[in-house]
């Protein structure tokens, strides 16, 4: 079972870009999202880099995937079990695109999956070209700059912000443990609801970025632990606080968004986030995870994409 599951979760991924919601059935009539606090879905701050990093996107990259993705990929019509990440217009586009984990990942170019699922491509008979990747680059590293304090606070001969994100990523994966995993409950995310949905019942296999399942810890923390696209649904670093200071947090960003119907998941079935038996197992298991690191016992990274 184990072997199968790890199979759906990576088609999950290789297919197309897998989200958290689908959006066609919105309860509100309408699948046009509307902008969150400017410190909200996107997680960039108010700073000039922000700012600059919107831009970045609306002038360069929504161009791109306006015209390779929409096939799939549009907001008011996504195609099968897929994320409808393509806004309908500038005004929307920005919004709808960062609020999706499994789009951005964690915003360095060799994990966000708008870049690595195309690249070297094709994907779905699309590729980008060398000016394509150029730009939505130019557009990772300045959303990650913009998570840094806006600035790179890169020393000479330092690490840059996205090179301390994947540093902290792969280091988390050496401290996450099968045993902490399950003494942390982490299964609750299985059997935790949305409406009247337990979540395993649309990420038991991996799909839409997510996996969560209640009866099977081996194949639910191997996913995580080794696959950084699923392991960002949960983690995220935070660099808020300069390069140097950078760590390894609970993506409350994520949750809050699609749990608390904040644009673009206006689509998907509501959840208390906050005290909710997932939550309160994440944080238990951050909190084992950060002392394993704290007490220098983590072993050898193991991610492996």
């Amino acid at each position: 079972m184990r072997n199968t599951l790890l199979a759906v979760a990576a088609a999950a991924l290789v297919g197309c870009v897998g989200g958290i919601d689908n959006p066609t059935n919105d309860p509100n009539g309408s699948n046009t999202p509307t902008d969150p606090p400017a410190d909200g879905t996107g997680g960039g701050g108010t700073g000039p880099a922000a700012a600059e990093a919107r831009s970045l996107f609306e002038t360069n990259v929504y161009p791109i995937i306006n015209a390779k993705c929409v096939g799939c990929h549009s907001i008011n019509g996504p195609v099968g079990n897929v994320t409808g990440f393509v806004g309908t217009a500038l005004a929307n586009a920005y919004t709808t695109a960062v609020g999706y984990q499994a789009l951005i990942g964690n915003w360095t170019p060799t994990g966000a999956p708008i870049l690595t699922k195309i690249t070297p491509g094709p994907h779905n008979g699309q590729t980008y070209s060398a000016d394509n990747t150029s730009q939505i680059t130019a557009w990772l590293a300045k959303e990650i700059e913009a998570r840094a304090g806006g600035t790179d606070n890169t020393q000479p001969g330092g690490e840059t912000p996205s090179d301390a994100t994947t540093r902290i990523v792969k280091e988390w994966s050496g401290c996450m443990s099968q045993a902490n995993f399950t003494a942390a409950g982490m299964k609750a995310w299985g059997t935790m609801r949305a409406d009247n949905s337990q979540c395993q019942t649309c990420h038991a296999g991996g799909a839409y970025g997510q996996i969560a399942l209640a009866n099977d810890d081996k194949t639910f923390f191997t996913v995580i632990d080794t696959n950084k696209y699923y392991m960002a649904q949960y983690f995220s670093v935070d660099l808020s606080a300069g390069v140097t200071a950078a760590k390894m947090t609970v993506n409350m960003r994520s949750f809050t968004a699609v749990g608390g119907d904040l644009a673009p998941h206006t689509t998907h079935p509501r959840f208390t986030v906050t005290g909710s038996t997932g939550m309160v197992a994440l944080q238990k298991f951050y909190d084992l995870t950060m002392a394993a690191k704290t007490a220098g016992t983590c072993g050898a990274p193991t991610i492996t994409n």
